[in-house]
């Protein structure tokens, strides 16, 4: 008997599993049919110009631009109906009412997409500031970074974007490339592939699209395609082992959109990449077997449009296979003259209407064809929504795991307990201590009448938090040589120096410290026990000829409030650097 029930519980749990297989499965087939029915019906009623203008992404108005240019933009989406609008720098406020505003005028809601590699924060500071890719690179794992595209998902959809610019899967190998940079994950071609997958999973698996970038590969170049048209001069086996690797690696994993570069790659053809049919529908389409939204990058750009028209651009780009067209420079003009070559018979309307289904089926997916849809966002309240706890949080948790020991030949770090520290801050940008960061009062500076501390780092003040001697000196590039040796004579008789340099200028890596002061620092670095701390591009370290007499280097990358926050925790021996450098100091 009881053999018998058994036999019939597991009977039933196999029925149970192929009916909710079976239901699943007609579920999809409904939502499907579902989808196409919209994007059919939708694409129906479209005169040929609307379709063209599906496919256009202009950039939205903000602070940056005039009351002309905000006519302009409810021109292209009132009137001619652009499918897509590209966020700028803008308070999230503002940007949020006139995104509200723009998608009640758009007879078929937009697709709004960011340029934001390390999330919203890139475009709106009101959002917790994610460490750029190259702090991502020095990473141990990528958990934290599927965790980071999770995160940037939820943030981008909290403000109605559907889209991310990200990630870029160009590997720097070259330390003078001065546009990827700290936009890359790093050298390595596998550490690059791996950690670009985790972003993209994130971001997808969290709702949003991801796009890969910047097709074929811009890691090796000495030119930036904003101002000038890089050259690729290398062999095919080449960008098969290097530029390509990556962005098989995302094809293959399923991410949805892949962005073209602008560069001159002569093995491949002699068009720029981002308007070559042998490069966009040859290589990317038919050859790895990309079947998402293919974008150009940004078709203003001087990479791109030193030699030919707005016009005849956006009309290259499309002959060679691009879906979407980034920001052309004259939109309005650029849809007359793909208008033109449809209707003379130049370029095939079918074709059209089968990039215009891919636009549109990427709406029905994400409801935005559903009856009633309704894109408009609550602007009141916005800005405390977007600072979640958990977010915050993550942040500094990558911030811990990405500090890095770049060397420690005098074995200074931890910081002994009750050593005498001179901390001297160079280029600082010098903020006040918060009451939030706990009991303020009593300590160097503090002001009763602001409850703050003023003109020092939030390094120091954690430094200084953690009880013992810790003075603070500051320097800057307006500093003399004079000032400079006046401090190397009052930090002579502490136990240890700590060199805090700060590079607000995230791609830089020249002069980290101005040139006439590297002598005199040199000479602190030399008569004193030293822990250098740098607050920016790994590259920087290797301008500087007196590196190798310091007796310890923290990475910390980007100078922000996490990361300084971490460093004093890997200085106090609170936490270990984990994090390993990933690109090559020379």
């Amino acid at each position: 008997m009881k053999k018998s029930i058994k036999e019939t519980i597991g009977i039933c749990a196999i029925v149970a599993f192929i009916f909710s297989v079976i239901w699943c499965g007609k579920s999809e087939e409904r939502r499907e049919n579902r989808i196409n029915r919209q994007v059919e019906r939708t694409l129906k009623k479209m005169t040929t110009r609307e379709k063209i203008a599906q496919l256009i992404v202009s950039q939205t108005d903000s602070y940056l631009f005039s009351d002309g240019h905000a006519l302009m933009t409810d021109t292209l989406v009132e009137i001619e109906g652009i499918g897509g609008l590209l966020v700028l720098q803008d308070t999230l406020p503002r940007y949020l009412k006139r995104m509200n505003e723009l998608q009640a005028k758009s007879k078929i809601p937009m697709l709004i997409s960011i340029d934001g590699e390390w999330g919203p924060s890139m475009r709106f500071g009101e959002f917790p500031f994610f460490p750029q890719q190259m702090q991502l690179g020095a990473l141990p794992s990528d958990s934290l970074i599927y965790e980071m595209g999770l995160a940037v998902a939820e943030q981008c959809k909290m403000v109605n974007i559907h889209i991310n610019y990200a990630p870029v899967v160009d590997i720097n190998v070259n330390p003078k490339n001065p546009v990827i940079h700290a936009r890359s994950f790093g050298e390595d071609r596998d550490k690059v592939t791996q950690y670009a997958r985790a972003y993209m999973k994130g971001m997808q698996n969290g709702g949003i699209i991801a796009c890969s970038k910047h097709f074929p590969g811009h890691g090796d170049t000495e030119v930036d395609s904003h101002k000038a048209l890089p050259v690729l001069p290398f062999s095919r086996e080449r960008l098969d082992s290097l530029e390509l690797y990556p962005f098989r690696d995302q094809i293959q994993e399923g991410v949805e959109m892949v962005m073209m570069g602008h560069l001159h790659i002569p093995v491949l053809d002699s068009a720029v990449s981002s308007i070559s049919y042998p490069i966009v529908t040859g290589l990317l389409r038919e050859e790895l077997k990309f079947d998402g939204l293919i974008v150009t990058d940004a078709l203003t750009m001087k990479g791109v449009s030193e030699n030919l028209s707005s016009e005849e651009i956006a009309l290259a780009a499309y002959k060679a296979g691009v879906d979407i067209l980034l920001k052309p420079g004259d939109i309005i003009a650029s849809i007359d003259r793909l208008e033109k070559a449809m209707e003379s018979g130049e370029c095939d309307k079918e074709d059209l209407d089968e990039r215009v289904r891919k636009v549109l089926r990427l709406k029905a997916r994400l409801g935005m064809l559903e009856r009633g849809y309704d894109a408009t966002v609550e602007v009141e309240g916005i800005t405390e929504r977007v600072k979640k706890a958990e977010h915050i949080a993550l942040v500094q948790q990558m911030a811990d795991q990405s500090m890095t020991i770049v060397d420690d030949k005098a074995g200074l770090l931890p910081l002994a307990k009750g050593k005498k520290i001179a901390y001297v801050a160079y280029n600082a940008k010098h903020i006040p201590m918060k009451r939030e960061y706990g009991d303020i009062e009593g300590l160097s500076g503090y002001n009763p009448e602001t409850g703050m501390v003023d003109s020092t780092t939030l390094m120091y003040q954690y430094l200084l938090r953690q009880g013992g001697e810790v003075h603070y000196f500051a320097l800057d590039k307006k500093s003399t040589e004079k000032d400079i040796e006046k401090v190397n004579k009052q930090v002579c008789d502490y136990d240890v120096v700590i060199l805090a340099c700060h590079d607000p200028r995230a791609r830089s890596r020249r002069d980290l410290i101005k040139p006439e002061h590297l002598a005199a620092i040199g000479r602190l670095v030399k008569n004193n026990a030293t822990v250098m701390v740098h607050f920016g591009s790994p590259y920087g370290l290797s301008e500087l000829p007196w590196l190798g007499d310091v007796g310890a280097v923290l990475m910390a990358y980007k100078d922000s409030e996490s990361n300084q926050t971490a460093a004093a925790k890997v200085l106090t021996g609170e936490i270990d650097a984990l994090g390993v450098l990933p690109v090559s100091v020379q």
